[in-house]
């Protein structure tokens, strides 16, 4: 054997020996939206920033499309210990995290960087209550502006009479389509598709984003642009587990949330009306019906939906 082959298979053996790179601290995220859709794409860059933070010290492994779970066992995950972190909708993080349930009330805030800068304000407020149940609050995504997507073009609230609406497993979302008229259907989001096809549901409210990510056009192809919502998606983690971490990496994660979530709300915004063009050019029935009726009928919500003192105070320091 010559001296060079006998060089090139040391090489190559000790390239097979040797383990291949691991980051000292690698958490699991879970969530259930699409991979690449824009909740996924803002922990690409959450991902992306702890990395460098961190010297490649610490990383995400991402589960997205409800990979561990639907948001309540992914949450349960996170609450036990089993699971690092989660992002879910505030929707499904308010059930645990009451005071969060402002975030859920209808046409709260005008626009997505509207919601930004009051999150941001408050960030102190809101990790306080996120703390007492027993999070830790790495950052505020944005889930977009919520709509209706049905199977029969929506033109007013009218329309909406009878109607089966999908709606999040949330109170204040049942009671906020019982009160525009719908016949509101709590379910997972991961049944809302068949549930569509099937016709088991005439429509649901979501956002343009999982309208186009879950391919939702398909089965119902009517988009009514009412803004119900301006939805936000929490990234946590277990607040034991956090604080059981140095202090570096406890930096570098609530570093990479918060700028990560500054990146991904604008993301949101800069994929609204390319979505919207592209929902035209699919055929899909886009109307404009009158919010005023739907803002209107939502005002009872904000005195019976807001009970607690800390609700109360948040909904204070959040519209001040």
């Amino acid at each position: 054997m010559s001296n060079r082959t006998l060089t090139s298979l040391v090489v190559a053996c000790a390239l097979v020996a040797a383990p291949a790179f691991a980051a000292d601290y690698t958490f699991k995220i879970a969530h259930t939206n699409a991979a690449d859709e824009v909740q996924d794409m803002g922990l690409q860059k959450m991902k992306e920033l702890l990395e460098a933070k961190t010297d490649g010290a610490a990383t995400l492994e991402i589960y997205p499309g409800g990979q561990l779970g639907d948001e309540a066992q992914i949450i349960e995950g996170v609450m036990l210990g089993s699971l690092d972190m989660a992002m879910t909708s505030n929707s499904m993080l308010s059930n645990y995290v009451e005071d969060f349930q402002v975030f859920d009330m209808p046409f709260l805030f005008p626009s997505i960087p509207a919601l930004g800068e009051k999150v941001d304000a408050n960030s102190d407020m809101m990790e306080a209550s996120a703390n007492g149940a027993g999070f830790e609050l790495l950052g505020v995504f944005s889930s977009g502006i919520r709509h209706l997507i049905t199977s029969k073009p929506i033109n007013s609230i009218d329309d909406l009479a009878g109607m089966k609406i999908r709606t999040m497993q949330n109170p204040v979302h049942v009671e906020a389509f019982r009160a525009y008229g719908a016949n509101p259907t709590p379910m997972s989001y991961s049944e809302l598709y068949g549930a569509l096809q099937s016709g088991v549901v005439d429509g649901a409210e979501g956002a343009s984003t999982g309208y186009d990510g879950m391919k939702f056009y398909e089965v119902a192809p009517s988009f009514a642009l009412v803004g119900w919502l301006n939805m936000t998606a929490p990234v946590t983690m277990q607040k034991a587990a956090y604080d059981a971490l140095p202090a570096e990496i406890q930096t570098a994660l609530l570093e990479s949330g918060e700028e990560a979530a500054t990146w991904q709300r604008q993301y949101v915004v800069d994929q609204e009306q390319p979505l919207l063009d592209s929902f035209a050019a699919q055929g899909v029935n886009i109307t404009h019906p009158d919010t005023a009726p739907f803002i209107e009928a939502s005002k009872p919500l904000y005195e019976s939906q807001l009970t607690t003192d800390g609700q109360k105070a948040l909904y204070q320091a959040l519209t001040k």
